[in-house]
């Protein structure tokens, strides 16, 4: 179709364009902080992961109701909040799960980090990441990039799939602790 010929269509689909720019953006920005909120109320990854996108796909159906200027990250929240509540009540009478009083907590207590402060904890990450051994960093790349599976990494390092599982665990609490360390000798 020809918008040349209707001025308005050009508009509304120029302005459509614009909207889904920022929500990409927004979306962008805050994709660690909200995933990770989101694995504090499912505690599991694959589940995480099944909530990241349903919630996503909820915060674009009703990204028009957001208005820009305001808090993307407490919105984004509130969205992933009630998503995860919705999908852990779900999973309710097949396994283990929060009840509705401790995700209520979870969620309240939880305070998106300013932009700033997540700038600081990824360069403080960067560091403790260097700190690491050859052989750390390199599991930690091939875990972390979208084309390894773990059993074919296990596989590729001679090792079963549980022991690159606990090695991946140790080294995410030694950089947890680092960056830890490395933000508190930084704010003194």
């Amino acid at each position: 179709m020809d918008h040349s010929a209707n001025p308005t269509l050009m508009n509304e689909s120029d302005e459509e364009a614009q909207r889904k720019r920022q929500f990409a953006e927004l979306l962008h920005e805050h994709h660690r902080d909200l995933f990770n909120f989101i694995y504090s109320l499912v505690q599991h990854h694959a589940d995480a992961e099944d909530v990241f996108q349903q919630t996503t796909l909820v915060l674009w159906r009703k990204f028009d109701d957001f208005v820009m200027g305001t808090n993307f990250a407490a919105w984004s929240t509130r969205v992933a909040h009630l998503t995860a509540r919705d999908f852990v009540r779900s999973r309710r009478r097949h396994s283990v799960s929060f009840s509705d009083e401790l995700l209520e907590a979870i969620a309240s207590s939880y305070r998106p980090p300013s932009s700033e402060v997540s700038a600081m904890r990824l360069e403080a990450l960067g560091r403790c990441l260097e700190k690491l051994s050859r052989r750390d960093r390199r599991l930690v790349e091939r875990c972390y990039s979208r084309q390894s599976q773990f059993a074919e990494i296990a596989k590729a390092e001679g090792r079963s799939v549980d022991a690159i599982y606990q090695a991946i665990c140790r080294i995410r609490k030694n950089l947890y602790h680092c960056v830890g360390r490395t933000l508190a000798t930084e704010n003194r």
